[in-house]
């Protein structure tokens, strides 16, 4: 494991309280600019450059210090992100595998219940607190035993409803 301040892909512990985090919406994110390649390059010409050059230009030593600030800030972005969507990837993964186990579970404790009420002398006491259980494993099935009975009732009836008179 790496420092938590330079996290690595796979890494589960991150320091990133040095990054101030900025949340917008997704209609703001359509106006920003985009950086195109060469940015680099034509950040480092700005912060390397000399200071009479820069004065002479007419740049201002505020904003190519705050451009500088800000350059600091992408890098230190483009340095965490990967082990910030690594982790992402892993959490995600992790919640789908999660609610598999969780799914197979509700359902073999559900089949038992169920098997458990139906041979029981006191099956409805056996199944009541177990309702929202049986109603949500189930259900899934009885919609579907439901769709397969409507449509064999309307392949059965007659179709007399175009016959001329």
């Amino acid at each position: 494991m790496s420092d938590p301040k330079h996290p690595k892909a796979g890494d589960r512990t991150m320091d990133l309280s040095d990054i101030e985090l900025v949340d917008i919406t997704p209609d703001h994110v359509a106006h920003l600019s985009k950086l195109r390649d060469g940015h680099a390059g034509a950040i480092a010409a700005l912060l390397l450059s000399d200071p009479a050059a820069r004065q002479q230009a007419g740049l201002s030593e505020v904003e190519v210090a705050e451009l500088g600030a800000l350059w600091q800030d992408f890098q230190r972005i483009e340095e965490v992100l990967p082990a910030v969507e690594k982790l992402l990837e892993l959490l995600h993964e992790t919640r789908l595998v999660r609610a598999h186990e969780i799914a197979y579970r509700l359902g073999e404790m559900a089949h038992q219940v169920r098997r458990r009420a139906e041979r029981s002398a006191k099956g409805a006491e056996v199944a009541a607190p177990f309702e929202a259980l049986l109603e949500y494993h189930f259900a899934t099935g009885q919609k579907a035993a439901a769709a397969r009975e409507k449509n064999k009732k309307e392949a059965e009836a007659p179709a007399s409803t175009n016959t001329p008179a």
